[in-house]
């Protein structure tokens, strides 16, 4: 009696998975694949953005010296309102009858800003458009979109300012239509700012840029 055939190692002796069984393996892949792009669109890259405007309509807004940045542009020809008051009338008074009168009080100034510098926005890696404004009341700086202000929409944009080479946040970009105001840090001269643009931080990318003088 000859002895039973050896098994071959090399052919396999597991079926074949069915073929239903494959659509479903593949259709769980591709839905896999549709999450991970969708992931990647909306929560890494924000392209919902894009097509959403979001504007901004904030006014005029009053520093700590009570001194108000004003909503309507510019307060006067780039030199600012004058923060002296208006002289008093002079009256001739009679020695004899005034001699023991009580000084007048001295006038009060009334606070007031300068606006120090404008530009226009361009575009740089997106388009843009409308006016910069840069403001003072002698201690606290304030930077105004005016509301011809308007960029594409993005994910994780910011204002900033740019001093010579060194880029300053100002804070999130409140919209990117209208206008809206931003303080400058403390200790940023208002003067010293050449530039004021919209930045997007997380693919460091420049959306629009405003020169100022």
């Amino acid at each position: 009696m000859s002895p039973a055939p050896l098994p071959d190692p090399t052919s396999s002796t597991e079926a074949a998975p069915p073929r239903h069984r494959r659509r479903w393996l593949w259709g769980g892949v591709a839905v896999a694949g549709v999450a991970v792009a969708a992931v990647l669109a909306f929560g890494v890259f924000g392209v919902q953005t894009l097509v959403v405007d979001d504007t901004v309509d904030e006014g005029a807004l009053e520093l700590d010296s009570g001194a108000v940045i004003p909503e309507d542009g510019p307060v006067a020809d780039g030199s600012g309102p004058s923060t002296s008051a208006p002289p008093a009338p002079e009256v001739e008074l009679e020695a004899d009858a005034d001699a023991g009168a009580p000084a007048p009080p001295p006038a009060t100034t009334e606070p007031a800003v300068t606006l120090v510098a404008t530009g226009g926005f361009t575009g740089e890696d997106h388009p843009g458009e409308g006016t910069a404004n840069i403001y003072t009341d002698g201690t606290q700086g304030v930077v105004r979109f005016e509301d011809d202000f308007a960029t594409d929409n993005g994910p994780d944009l910011f204002a900033v300012v740019y001093v010579g080479d060194e880029r300053i946040e100002l804070g999130r970009l409140k919209g990117n239509r209208g206008s809206q105001n931003y303080v400058l840090p403390e200790g940023v001269d208002p003067a010293a700012v050449d530039a004021v643009s919209v930045w997007c931080k997380r693919f460091d990318s420049t959306f629009t840029t405003a020169t100022v003088a």
